[in-house]
Order: C-alpha cells, then sequence, then structure tokens
C-alpha cells in the first residue's frame, strides 16, 4: 500500500545559506523510502550546489478518500459535485 508523507526539511548548499520548505512525498513504502526519494529529489534539482538536507519532521499523511471508500465525503454525494459514479 503506498503512502504519503509529509516532511520538513532544510537544504543546505554549498554556496548558499540553508533555508527551509515543506513538501508531500507520495506513493512511498515507509518513512524512510520517502525520505530517501526527498534526498534524491534535491540532488537533482540543485545539482552540484546541494550539500545535504536536515529533515525536521516526517509525518504520513493520512487520505480521507481511503477512509470514506473511493470518494470524500462518500459516494452519496459524488453527483452534486460533478463525480461520475464508477
Amino acid at each position: 500500500m503506498s503512502k504519503s508523507y509529509t516532511i520538513k526539511y532544510e537544504v543546505h548548499c554549498k554556496l548558499q545559506n540553508f533555508f527551509g520548505k515543506e513538501i508531500i512525498v507520495k506513493n512511498c513504502m515507509s518513512e524512510l523510502h520517502a525520505k530517501t526519494r526527498l534526498d534524491d529529489f534535491c540532488k537533482k534539482k540543485y545539482g552540484v550546489e546541494y550539500g545535504y538536507i536536515i529533515i525536521s519532521s516526517c509525518k504520513e499523511k493520512i487520505d480521507l478518500g481511503n477512509i470514506f471508500g473511493n470518494g470524500f465525503p462518500g459516494d452519496a454525494f459524488s453527483d452534486l459535485f460533478g463525480g461520475k459514479k464508477k
């Protein structure tokens, strides 16, 4: 089952000061997988300037669609918002 994680982190670059960011990493198997994907993303985004990241928090994002079924707040209301029945 894939999960989403909200990660708050700081990027430290070689020639710049650090700066804080927040990102949602989707389709991960675990917290470690989400952190690894974030590190790979930063390496690609910042290139040779990338130094390292410091992760201050990593929390699993709860998907309300999975709690209530296929849609939120439920299939009974999908027609009100222009949704189609499956």
